[in-house]
């Protein structure tokens, strides 16, 4: 059985301190068993000595029902019984100096029949908090886990040998109060089970030159898999046609060149799905993940960033994830809104703020076409803490091709260690774009396509990198006195970064009007929408 130290009083005062905690990886999708243990929970807050509040937790039974993922504010539960427990303790004359502020949170599960099944034939089992706003105390059936400070990056736990051969199972938690604006256990928590040989992280550097893609792949595995073989696999659209796959035993990289892909950009985000499997000769395919892929080259000069070799401006916002309604506790459809209006409005670049955000939100990206610049949490000061809390990040995020850049700081032993684990990005300083929550009601519109009527025509300005003006329409019409008197539509390719001119038979009075909208359909918007506007009084 894996030794886990007693739960300790002085993990507080490290804020880089973690037990039992699994080393982060790059988000994928896989077969491995899941069951989520979100949606009710119960909760109490509490005030007392820490050392009171370790012990008194996985034994505390009042609790109120709440919602996980949530935030207690927002429905004063946790402030309530924190200040009747606060007022308590004086009644019994014990020093409030020493007494602190927490919340003890518990859910009872019944383990799925393929955790159930995975358990049996000695998986190992990994209880997952996806987000929490401070330090973290984890007991399951009454057996303490570990212990985690840092909760914008999800803490994984080995919790194998605390799993005992019952009907019913339990996880205790102590949350500490934290500086943080909001209380809670803030993301998804999840069990999840993984066989022994099975693949640890999956590390994708896929370039493109303009004419081919480039592939070079890492895959990081257990002990258990010395004797296995890894098969990696790119698969096209509809993952139906194999565009390229190779072998090799577990431990050696795979490398692919002039491999037929299309390049990713934001304008034209085009991904393919990349599977890895880990077999043996005698137990057959052991572990099998797949993970979306991006094939782009980006460099870092003093003239700016270049995508695939050509300049690329950023047109950004920033984002803070955080809700007005639920605060930390952001949902799918809060990020998807968030990436469609970006979308719309022409922005195609996303700086993270305060810490890392959802993982799904870089899903998102990838799909839709954003550019990332990633941060990772913001909660320490220069030291160990901040540079594991940038680690987890990177390890987190690094597969993304949405992701272009880094912000860790201006510490250099941060900047040293985001090279080392990614060298492919460059550090990116603070921005001085607007936020997303200030401007979501303005029409904030960076115009990816801009127009001026004349007399004669419109001038059009193509400000994409990557994408001519061939599949837009450009509708042209006269006003006059609020009534549409004429209309004209047509089309005309202007090459990226380019300035062309569009002819029009204008009537010789009116307000002259052009409207260019998507000729076809997006996720973000339908046929039709409106990417840009121009008028001229005559």
């Amino acid at each position: 059985m894996k030794h886990i130290p007693e739960p300790h009083v002085a993990w507080l005062r490290d804020p880089g301190a973690s037990v039992n905690r699994l080393t982060v990886h790059s988000t994928w999708r896989s077969r491995r068993p899941l069951q989520m243990l979100s949606s009710t929970w119960q909760v109490t807050g509490v005030s007392g000595t820490v050392a009171e509040l370790i012990e008194r937790t996985p034994h505390q039974r009042d609790f109120e029902a709440t919602s996980i993922p949530g935030i207690l504010e927002l429905d004063d539960l946790w402030l309530r019984r924190e200040e009747e427990a606060r007022r308590a303790a004086e009644a019994r004359g014990e020093p409030t100096a020493d007494l602190v502020r927490a919340s003890i949170l518990r859910r009872e599960f019944i383990l799925d029949a393929p955790l159930k099944d995975a358990s049996e034939h000695g998986w190992t089992m990994t209880l997952t908090f996806g987000g929490f706003t401070g330090p973290l105390y984890v007991w399951l059936d009454g057996i303490f886990v570990g212990f985690c400070a840092d909760g914008f990056i999800p803490a994984a736990f080995d919790v194998t040998d605390a799993l005992e051969p019952m009907h019913t199972h339990e996880i205790s938690v102590l949350l500490m109060d934290s500086p943080a604006c909001c209380h809670g256990l803030f993301r998804e928590v999840s069990l999840k089970a993984r066989p022994p040989a099975h693949v640890v992280d999956v590390i994708p550097q896929a370039s493109h030159d303009g004419t081919s893609g480039s592939l070079r792949l890492r895959v990081e595995c257990s002990e258990a898999s010395n004797t296995s073989t890894i098969r990696a696999a790119l698969l096209g659209e509809g993952q139906q046609e194999e565009i390229w796959s190779a072998s090799a035993p577990a431990g050696e990289d795979l490398e692919a060149t002039g491999v037929d892909v299309l390049p990713w950009s934001a304008e034209e985000p085009v991904l393919y799905t990349l599977v890895v499997a880990l077999s043996d000769e005698e137990a057959g395919t052991q572990d099998t993940i797949a993970l979306q892929v991006g094939f782009r080259d980006l460099t870092a000069t003093r003239e700016g960033l270049r995508l695939t070799g050509r300049p690329l401006t950023l047109r950004g916002v920033r984002r803070n994830e955080c809700d007005g309604r639920t605060g930390l506790a952001v949902g799918l459809q809060d990020m998807v809104e968030d990436i469609v209006w970006c979308k719309r409005h022409g922005v195609n670049a996303v700086a993270i703020e305060q810490g890392p955000a959802h993982a799904c939100f870089y899903e998102l990206a990838d799909q839709y076409g954003l550019y990332i610049i990633d941060r990772a949490s913001t909660m320490y000061e220069p030291g160990p803490a901040r540079d594991e809390a940038i680690e987890a990040a990177l390890r987190r995020d690094r597969a993304h091709p949405s992701v272009i850049a880094w912000n860790v700081g201006e510490e250099d032993e941060g900047i040293r260690a985001a090279r080392a684990l990614d060298p492919t990005r460059p550090e990116y300083a603070d921005t001085d774009f607007p936020l997303l929550s200030e401007v979501r009601a303005e029409e904030l519109h960076y115009a990816p396509v801009t127009v001026a009527p004349s007399y004669s025509g419109v001038t059009v300005r193509n400000h994409m990198t990557f994408t001519s003006t061939s599949d837009l329409d450009f509708l042209c019409r006269v006003v006059e006195e609020g009534h549409e008197t004429w209309e004209y539509s047509a089309s005309l390719d202007v090459a990226p970064g380019e300035t062309g001119f569009l002819e029009v038979p204008w009537p010789s009075s009116g307000v002259r009007e052009v409207s260019v909208r998507l000729s076809y359909s997006t996720g973000w918007a339908s046929a039709g929408f409106e990417i840009a506007h121009g008028s001229l009084a005559v």
